[in-house]
This record gives C-alpha cells, structure tokens and sequence, in this order.
C-alpha cells in the first residue's frame, strides 16, 4: 500500500453557510446513521432537513450540520463512486430553505457502513466513553495503526467514535482539486478538541 496519510473530516467555519441542526421527524431510528448500521429502504423517500434559521443560505457541497453525518451534494457523491469509495450508501434527501421550502433535491447522506478498528490508542489522547466500553468520548490526539486499514478505505469511521469520518490523502487531495466546498480536516497527530 502506497504511504498514504489519514485527516479526520470537519467542516469549515463559514457564516455564509447553510447549518443543518435538526433531523427530520420522518427518519426512524436515526440513530443508525450515527452508528454506520446500514440504513436501506427504512431511510424515508420524503426526508426533508431545514436549513437552521441563525446560519447563513449558502449551500456548499458538504452540508455542516451538528447531527454527525456526511451530507453531500451530487457532486461529491458522484466524485467518490468514481473513486469507488467502499462501503456506503447514498440516502437522498430534500433541502428546504428557512421558510421550509424545497431548495434542492441534490443531496444525500453518504452513510458509511460499518467502522475501521484502528486507533493507535498508546499514541492517542482521549477519554473514554463512559456509557459505551471501549469507545472515545472526547479526542484530543489521534493516532492510527496504518496496516489496520484494508487497502479499499479511502474513507471510513473510526470503530471507536462512529461519528467520525477518516478521509485518506488521496481523496481529499481530488475533492480539493475539484473545488469542493465545505471540506475542513484536521490532522492526524496534532492536538484537538473533538
């Protein structure tokens, strides 16, 4: 495997941006996007997220949103089923303005499946979650066993906080080139507050 490097996914802070805040009472078990279980048929065909009042109207091609998913424009999602991006399932959704109205109908959730066992946990800095043995609650440091991570992740969770998204450097580096927008990462190794 080529030497390739890891970031964590986060998203810019931009004030023109649209924020995502709240999930839509039509999904169902939500909790299953959070957890990388497979979503499938039970994802509503009318799911609708509003755009937060207090944040701007801007709609980059990955959505900020506090509710820990990958919310990406046709784009993205066009960009990584060419680059063959392992494991995910694409949920389309509506965007609706402020005043609820229908914005755009070129978003999905990328629902990533599944998580990568490999935190380097002698390396990293973190505390543990209380409520869930052998989980990370707060982040501070992260460090990752390379050869843990199968040859097809370009992107992937974290098995031990599922709510992260790991981008590999050869992804993002084509989802820079290509100007998309709304991507932030953080670097491996380097203190942080997640």
């Amino acid at each position: 495997m080529p030497n390739f490097k890891f970031h964590i996914v986060t998203s810019p802070y931009d004030p023109r941006f649209c924020a995502i805040k709240r999930k839509p009472e039509t999904i169902l078990k939500a909790w299953r996007l959070r957890e990388g279980a497979l979503f499938g048929a039970d994802f509503p065909s009318t799911a609708r997220f509003e755009m937060d009042k207090r944040a701007g109207d801007m709609t980059p091609d990955l959505l900020p949103n506090v509710l820990s998913l990958l919310m990406i424009s046709s784009r993205v999602r066009a960009l990584f089923e060419a680059e063959r991006v392992s494991d995910v399932e694409y949920l389309p959704f509506e965007l609706a303005n402020k005043r609820g109205s229908v914005v755009s109908r070129d978003y999905s959730v990328a629902n990533l499946i599944g998580g990568v066992d490999c935190l380097d946990a002698a390396r990293s800095k973190f505390d543990e979650d209380p409520l869930e043995p052998g989980g990370i609650a707060n982040l501070y440091k992260l460090n990752l066993h390379l050869d843990r991570i199968p040859e097809d992740k370009k992107l992937f969770r974290l098995k031990q906080m599922m709510h992260e998204f790991i981008i590999r450097s050869d992804l993002l580096q084509l989802l820079r080139e290509q100007g998309v927008t709304g991507l932030a990462t953080l670097d491996l190794d380097t203190e942080i507050i997640l």
